[in-house]
């Protein structure tokens, strides 16, 4: 009886990780340039240089703020037209003295104020000064204070504001400088979802407007209001309801921000579990709303997907231990049996393994390798083939890791907070 299920649940999660892979390479590789409506879906020629004001939220942040801004005043566009919005949300450690060097800078705006225990308060602040003070700025975005962005990519998102409809533009994050065992691995997963971000954005699904430079016309929050808490993830939240206003987002590929990434497994797992729990509650929030809507197209069906992705590896999780301590368990018989620590490779050059089961898994691994290089090698314009490539061996069982306990946190109704 556990053998039949072990085996449904197998077949189950190949099938529709194999799916969802299929789907996306058939999205990217199938795209003919047009939006649904029949328009050219390329950038203008025309130049678009509007006000941008890009705010940067912090706390305790003292070793990493000054270099983001200093990235953001680098960047390739008018001084005139580039307004820099410096938020210490109620530091304890030395960063508002860290950023009074920018006093008396014209394209700096330093803000104060009292830490509210989640990012959304200290955008929402933002947002209000720009409302207020900005009747110029045409454009909002937002980074990280342990980010920096490329010299050219506020250029690059700006350009995709010249395609039909666009109202809102996610960059691609790439892992600056990766020094640690967790951050190569990071590395390597970011790479993945610039080729994801880059097929989501051409089937119009773009469910995330991440914190670091995503960019947004102003009328998106003159139509939506400000941010929502949103279990802390707003970033998603906002997307969502973005969508829901059949507003389009975005992927401009060359848009780069570099970020560093936790540098621990603690760290790494707080972050993941406080993002997989924000997805999976906001989209229960969302499901009447979402859930097989026609009226939004593939986003309809694209967040049921992905939703249910995460349940069925949930369940996977107990069969994956299994998987991992059994050839242990077996190994450590034949030691003390057998004495060899190394078994007899017997190899038959005419037999093939025709079993299903193995069939699927080795089309899915070549998929996946595939992605690898679409994200890696064709977006990026990185090396292929390096060690840090090996740590996809293993990040199954980190991201079931976070992805059982954030479930396991949506189940019990317990709340995350920001740090």
């Amino acid at each position: 009886m556990f053998t039949n299920i072990k085996d449904i649940l197998l077949y189950v999660s190949l099938f529709g990780g194999l799916y969802f892979q299929v789907f996306l390479l058939v999205s990217y590789f199938l795209w003919d340039g047009v939006t649904e409506f029949g328009e050219a879906d390329e950038p203008t020629e025309t130049l678009f240089e509007p006000t941008v004001a890009v705010m940067v939220p912090c706390f305790n942040e003292e070793k990493t703020v000054v270099g983001t801004v200093e990235s953001l005043l680098a960047l390739d566009y008018p001084r005139e037209k580039l307004k820099i919005i410096v938020i210490d949300d109620g530091s304890t450690d030395n960063t508002w003295n860290e950023v009074q060097k920018y006093v008396g800078n014209i394209s700096v705006v330093l803000l104060q104020k009292k830490n509210e225990g989640s990012k959304f308060a200290a955008m929402n602040y933002g947002l209000r000064y720009i409302k207020s003070h900005m009747a110029d700025v045409g454009i909002v975005g937002c980074l990280d204070a342990d980010s920096a962005v490329h010299h050219t990519a506020l250029r690059e998102s700006l350009k995709e504001f010249t395609k039909p409809g666009v109202m809102a533009v996610v960059p691609s994050m790439v892992i600056d400088h990766p020094q640690t065992f967790m951050q190569y691995m990071q590395k390597v997963e970011y790479e993945l979802a610039t080729y994801a971000k880059q097929a989501f954005s051409r089937l119009n699904t773009l469910y995330i407007a991440p914190g670091p430079f995503t960019m947004m016309r102003r009328q998106v929050f003159d139509v939506l209001g400000e941010y929502n808490e949103a279990h802390h993830v707003e970033d998603m939240e906002i997307a969502l309801r973005m969508q829901l206003q059949g507003m389009r987002l975005s992927h401009a590929v060359n848009s780069l921000v570099y970020t560093k990434g936790p540098r621990t497994w603690p760290a790494l797992l707080k972050q993941r579990v406080r993002w997989t729990f924000g997805f999976i509650m906001n989209v229960w929030d969302y499901r009447k709303k979402v859930f097989f809507n026609d009226k939004l197209g593939h986003v309809g069906v694209t967040i049921p997907i992905l939703f249910a992705m995460i349940w069925l590896l949930v369940v996977m999780i107990p069969f994956m231990l299994i998987g991992l301590i059994t050839p242990i368990i077996h190994i450590v018989q034949r030691i003390s049996v057998t004495g060899q620590i190394i078994p007899k490779i017997q190899t038959d050059v005419f037999f093939i393994n025709t079993n299903v089961f193995s069939i699927i898994s080795l089309i899915t691994i070549v998929i996946f390798f595939v992605t690898i290089f679409i994200g890696r090698k064709k977006l990026l314009r990185q090396k292929m083939f390096s060690i840090d490539l090996f740590t996809v061996i293993v990040y199954p069982f980190f991201a079931a890791w976070w992805t059982g306990q954030s479930a396991y946190n949506a189940v019990r109704g317990k709340k995350k907070s920001w740090r």
